[in-house]
């Protein structure tokens, strides 16, 4: 302010100065736009800039700025944001004031302006289409150019105008055409009303404040207009006006909003006071923010003439029982009268309730008289008219916001259609910003589980609250995180039941003590076919109020189109994996062939040996004994001696045809071969027959485990699951990272199954064939090292507890994938020539392995895999014996003594690994010496 202008507000002292209202500033402010402006510049942050443009229908600088940079456009204009953003010229001032974004000088004050008109907005299009990709100077200003600068603009001469970004097209598109009229701001202030309704007249002043309200359509500004006429024309101290808020139906969420609270308004509730006073009254609650009180409805006489429609004139309204006086006691005001009546639309529903307080003592005796009264209804049926029309503007461009943030939402949904945790990111972030919440939470329902259970569970917590944001697996034990726990049983209430729920601050509180939510909606998501995929939440309202209807109709709407965002991005996956599945499938064509007509008849040919003089019931069998034909033979005789061939009536040719298209589905490589693979089967059938396990099982259960260890390495590369992920192969693309290998183990074993001539389960029954493939699937799953690790806790609890029931499904099922874990490393419990010759060849493929990871891949490939650390295999294979192999075997050989071969077996490899130890430390020493 300028020092010949001070005395505008230093003259005010005492008293004088508590009487400057809001009107007298925005007055002084409109008379003096100069001041306004250089205090605008020195003294506005960043913060209120971004609210003004919020408020406003525009992006914020920091949304702005992360569109803006999707183009390279040097010229990069959103028209509908109403914000551009200029490249820096060689003679931009360096003393331009500069914005700070993330810490950082990104934008200067001269970078950023309005640009709301049409005109304007084809003018800078236009501009940006002519205007040169690397061009820093405006077009026909003259700058030298040196020749290597020169050069390269001609080489770039064909890029001279890019388009503009999609996002700033839609914004363009979706822009208002409607332009309301712009209403003037009130010259007069009470005391100024009060001398022109002397100078005028009361019919005059009368046409005069009804034609002053009419063209105004803000409320907030309508309703001081209100205020102001009201305490003039009643010649009284005060007046305020409540809006009523809230669905018309149903009084359990309507309350009365005043915009321009008048302290004095004979309320019980919680009221923000000037000066920072606080006044909490009993019969609350009621919240008071940014000079905006909200009552609870039908509280005080507010509340009573707004239920009730009817008018209350009180001579002395402290004797009214719904009058409170501790605003009074507080603020040292003394309400003697008061009269309270409804503001009424067109349909004769009470939209507000305007009341005035303490009629001029010198006249009437201070009462309200019933001139008063008509006069106060004639001027309140004006007053309705002016807030149905304020409130029909103010609800058009709520509109108008909720279905341009409906498209953008649209745009960004089916923008991105790559990955699931980014639309669904994208879709929170949207929740948040559209419907004005603290946090927005989505859970997938997982398709797979036959309850209902949730696959994924996305968290985005409001940065305020400084919490990270959250993308887990909702299986994954997370503690101390009750109120994710509440979210996800609320939300599988609304999977299972499809309702919308819409929880209060009281209905939260009984759900879970402290959790810090104040209200909650939550909706189901559903794809087209009408089918719930997913459940969507948000959570506290910013301005600590409940989801009302609007609230209700909008997110149902957001929930619509991210069910098609997300159904579509599923989709997407779906034909990525069907995709890779079909390379897959080439590549496994391509290296495989089934048996040949020639190949079976010659096999047929051949005699089936009786399993014991092959040894085939010890747990001692050696691997290296058989060749090729003997080996798929010996496959024949334990489907005999397992009573399989019988028992499921599997022809000879099919089981015959069957075994060579699975030996000939592994490749060679030096032990995942067809060796492995019925090694691992001689093992189960030496666990089934020669230690008395088969009846622990049923028959389906044998035959799925059985044909899971011939099939459990099927088109095994010779790479681990590690391998796979790092090498980023088609295989992690079409199965994922977990149980990678396995998954594609068993889907190929499915393949051969499904062939002609091979499916040797073709005489089961539906509900058969679906138990053995549930059986195969488990067994080549437990395969896994993984699996291992997370279920052999469990079992070595359950045999030390000696409390295991095998009739029980879920402990058979576990005890299943040990057996299958024992078998697939019984390599390690044989005899010292088998296990050192079959550790020789698991060493040559891992050291294949990390040759790849160490040329290919670029890394440096772990100590087992590591060629230069070779020598290390004896101390190596002791842990691998002593930290997996052996807890197994102990377990396995207190349940049934008849197992402890095994661990026998593992004990005596484990000594002679150790012998080696020494005998290459001695010869280590030998050499230093």
């Amino acid at each position: 302010m300028r020092k010949n202008e001070e005395y505008d507000v230093k003259s005010l002292k005492g008293d004088e100065m508590t009487q400057i209202t809001l009107s007298v500033v925005e007055e002084w402010l409109d008379s003096h736009p100069d001041h306004c402006q250089d205090y605008f510049l020195r003294k506005i942050e960043l913060d209120l800039i971004n609210k003004w443009l919020v408020s406003h229908g525009f992006l914020n600088i920091n949304d702005y700025i992360s569109s803006a940079t999707s183009t390279s456009s040097s010229g990069n204009v959103s028209p509908a944001n109403g914000l551009a953003v200029q490249q820096v010229s060689p003679a931009t001032s360096p003393n331009a004031p500069s914005i700070l974004v993330n810490g950082t000088n990104s934008l200067s004050v001269s970078q950023v302006y309005r640009s709301n008109s049409k005109r304007c907005r084809r003018h800078d299009f236009a501009r940006a289409k002519t205007r040169s990709v690397l061009r820093t100077q405006e077009i026909g200003k003259d700058v030298p150019i040196c020749s290597s600068r020169r050069s390269s603009l001609k080489d770039m001469r064909k890029f001279t105008s890019l388009p503009p970004s999609p996002i700033s097209m839609l914004s363009l598109l979706i822009d208002s055409k409607v332009r309301l009229p712009r209403w003037p701001v009130s010259a007069h202030n009470v005391d100024t009303k009060r001398d022109l309704r002397l100078a005028q007249g009361e019919r005059d002043f009368f046409l005069t404040v009804v034609r002053d309200i009419a063209t105004d359509l803000d409320l907030k500004s309508l309703s001081q207009k209100i205020v102001d006429d009201l305490t003039v024309l009643l010649d009284c101290d005060a007046g305020s006006l409540f809006l009523v808020d809230g669905p018309p139906r149903g009084s359990r969420r309507r309350c009365l909003v005043s915009k321009v609270f008048d302290v004095h308004s004979g309320a019980r509730g919680q009221f923000l006071l000037p000066d920072g006073v606080q006044c909490d009254v009993a019969g609350g609650p009621a919240t008071a923010t940014d000079n905006e009180v909200r009552i609870p409805w039908g509280v005080g006489i507010l509340g009573h003439v707004a239920s009730t429609g009817e008018t209350v004139n009180l001579d002395v309204a402290c004797e009214d029982p719904r009058f409170d006086d501790e605003v009074d006691r507080i603020m040292g005001y003394y309400t003697s009268s008061l009269l309270c009546m409804p503001v009424k639309n067109s349909y004769e529903e009470i939209i507000a309730v305007a009341q005035v307080n303490n009629k001029n003592p010198d006249k009437d005796d201070g009462h309200f008289t019933s001139m008063d009264e008509k006069l106060f209804e004639t001027y309140l049926q004006f007053v309705g008219i002016a807030i149905t029309n304020a409130q029909i503007v103010e609800d058009s461009r709520a509109e108008y916001d909720r279905n341009r943030n409906l498209l953008e939402v649209v745009h960004d949904l089916f923008e991105e259609q790559t990955s699931i945790d980014k639309v669904i990111m994208k879709i929170m972030q949207r929740a948040q910003r559209l419907l004005k919440c603290e946090r927005a939470a989505v859970l997938l329902v997982d398709e797979s589980c036959d309850s209902t259970s949730f696959s994924k569970l996305f968290d985005l917590n409001s940065p305020k609250h400084n919490i990270k944001n959250n993308v887990k697996n909702s299986r994954q034990k997370v503690e101390g995180e009750n109120v994710s726990r509440y979210l996800e049983s609320l939300a599988e209430r609304v999977a299972c039941s499809g309702e919308v729920l819409n929880i209060n601050e009281h209905e939260c509180s009984e759900g879970i003590v402290d959790s810090g939510i104040n209200s909650l909606l939550a909706m189901p998501i559903r794809n087209k076919n009408d089918q719930i995929i997913g459940v969507a939440s948000i959570i506290n309202k910013l301005n600590s109020s409940p989801f009302d209807d609007y609230d209700e109709q909008l997110f149902e709407a957001f929930t619509i189109f991210c069910g098609l965002g997300i159904h579509n991005t599923l989709m997407y996956s779906e034909v990525e994996k069907a995709m890779a599945r079909q390379k897959v499938s080439i590549e496994v064509l391509s290296y495989h062939a089934t048996a040949s007509n020639k190949e079976v008849e010659r096999i047929l040919g051949m005699p089936v040996p009786a399993a014991d003089s092959l040894n085939l019931y010890s747990l001692t069998f050696d691997d290296f004994s058989l060749n090729d034909d003997e080996m798929l033979m010996a496959a024949v005789s334990m489907f005999l001696e397992l009573g399989l061939v019988k028992t499921f009536n599997i022809e000879k040719e099919t089981l015959y045809r069957f075994l060579i298209t699975v030996k000939r589905n592994y490749r060679d490589v030096p032990y995942h071969n067809w060796r492995h693979a019925f090694n691992v089967a001689q093992v189960m059938f030496a666990i089934m027959m020669g230690c008395d396990m088969k009846n622990t099982f049923s028959d389906l259960e044998v035959l799925g485990m059985f044909v899971g260890c011939l099939c459990h390495d099927l088109d095994h590369r010779g790479t681990n699951n590690s391998f796979q992920e790092k090498a980023r192969s088609a295989l992690v693309l079409l199965y994922g990272t977990t149980n990678t290998m396995e998954h594609h183990h068993f889907n190929h074993a499915v393949m051969i199954l499904s062939s002609e001539n091979l499916n040797i389960f073709s005489s089961l029954s539906a509900e058969s064939f679906s138990t053995v493939m549930k059986v195969l699937k488990h067994s080549i799953l437990a395969t896994d090292l993984s699996v291992y690790f997370q279920l052999r806790n469990k079992f070595f609890r359950l045999i030390e507890s000696k409390e295991y029931s095998w009739d029980e499904e879920s402990q058979r099922y576990l005890l299943m994938a040990m057996l299958m874990t024992s078998s697939d490393l019984a390599a390690s419990t044989k005899q010292w020539h088998v296990q050192k010759r079959a550790a020789r060849l698991v060493t040559d493929e891992f050291i294949e392995q990390g040759d790849k990871e160490r040329f290919e891949l670029k890394i440096q490939p772990q100590a087992l895999m590591d060629r230069e650390r070779q020598h290390e295999l004896p101390q190596l294979q002791i842990r691998w014996i002593a930290d997996i192999c052996l807890p197994l075997y102990q377990a396995l050989g207190q349940m049934n003594p008849k197992l402890n071969v095994m661990k026998e077996g593992a004990l005596n490899n484990m000594h002679q690994w150790s012998k080696l130890v020494d005998e290459n430390y001695k010869n280590l020493n030998g050499e230093q010496q």
